[in-house]
């Protein structure tokens, strides 16, 4: 029985954008996780410091979404942050614009 090792010879990387997206939907979720902490500490009456982190969280996640989204025009590359990078920050400027809209009463 013979073990196949798995070997990249490329000279590729992967993209600058959905590095970025990658590292802003990171940041997005440390912003919105800490915001939640600091709610919980104050048991609801944090008041616009929570909301600040919110809204961090929620434009973070939305231009990362957009440059993850045009990192897959750059040619030859690995698209993997891309598209962890896009999902992570869509799915969380989706949740916080949900939230968002909750909390207006819409």
């Amino acid at each position: 029985m013979k073990i196949f090792n798995k070997y990249k010879f490329s000279d590729k990387s992967q993209t600058l954008g959905g590095t970025i997206s990658t590292a802003m939907g990171a940041a997005a979720v440390v912003s919105f996780g800490y915001g939640v902490w600091l709610s919980f500490k104050a048991a609801g009456e944090a008041g616009p410091v929570v909301g600040s982190f919110g809204l961090l969280s929620f434009m973070m996640a939305a231009i990362g979404t957009i440059i993850g989204l045009l990192s897959f025009k750059e040619d030859d590359k690995f698209y993997t942050l891309s598209k962890i990078g896009s999902m992570v920050c869509g799915i969380m400027a989706i949740f916080m614009l949900s939230v968002f809209l909750m909390g207006l009463g819409v």
